[in-house]
């Protein structure tokens, strides 16, 4: 899956840590291209330390760590860490227990934790964040009652962008599950197999703006139907553009 999200969307990279403008932002035409401290890069990849010392400083609103983050130290210097509105963990490694952490972050808008198995009780807590308007989780260790879990919170009223992906999560019940987040613009589910029963639970999405689904066993008749149904629904299966899709590839 690609972004093309222009002047606004482009990432400010130094080594260790990347500030940008969250996609969702662009999608949305949200106001990402204001303010000195959500652009800021420190210099030289600073550790994790000097990058909770700059949000508390308020010269920087994103956390973006290459490596793993363990330990409970670690995790625990970013407790109710306000001003933090972006946190990303290329390496992981976030469970449940760091999810009750994740939980006290009143600003937080826009979550990565990649190799991450965070489980339903993780997004249980997650749904309790008011302001998350984009969430990847990846390789969770999540099930469909945790995606159920995630719909029940205040989260929910706010999320416009969910990737989400873990061996337990499948079925029809998943798909189900998702439709309860009334908010979402786009969705990846990654490895996911829905089938064409849940495709159809989908199709009640009247807001959905974008769809990429790997590994979902959707049948050419499925999607035949859901074109049908939603024309305007940019789709992707399997990391490349449906041919059926009538907006052009990117």
């Amino acid at each position: 899956m690609r972004r093309h999200a222009g002047a606004c969307g482009r990432a400010l990279v130094a080594t260790g840590l990347m500030t940008m403008v969250a996609p969702w932002a662009v999608l949305l035409g949200g106001g990402g291209c204001g303010g000195a401290a959500s652009r800021a890069v420190l210099p030289d990849g600073p550790a994790l330390a000097a990058q909770v010392a700059a949000v508390r400083a308020g010269t920087a609103t994103t956390i973006h760590l290459t490596g793993a983050l363990s330990g409970a130290e670690a995790w625990g210097s970013l407790r109710g860490l306000g001003g933090l509105r972006e946190l990303i963990l290329d390496h992981g490694r976030a469970d449940d227990a760091a999810a009750t952490i994740l939980a006290t972050l009143p600003d937080l808008e826009r979550i990565v934790l990649r190799d991450s198995p965070v489980g339903d009780e993780g997004l249980a807590l997650l749904a309790g964040l008011p302001r998350l308007r984009d969430l990847n989780l990846p390789q969770s260790a999540a099930t469909a009652r945790g995606v159920a879990l995630l719909a029940a919170g205040p989260a929910s009223a706010s999320l416009r962008s969910l990737r989400l992906g873990g061996r337990a999560l499948a079925g029809v019940e998943v798909a189900e599950a998702v439709t309860a987040l009334a908010g979402l613009r786009s969705l990846h589910l990654v490895d996911v197999p829905i089938g064409d029963a849940g495709l159809s639970a989908l199709g009640r999405m009247p807001g959905l703006w974008n769809l990429y689904l790997d590994g979902a066993g959707v049948s050419e008749e499925a999607w035949a139907g859901y074109f049908h149904e939603h024309p305007h629904v940019h789709v992707h299966v399997d990391q490349v553009h449906h041919d059926r899709d009538p907006r052009p590839p990117h």
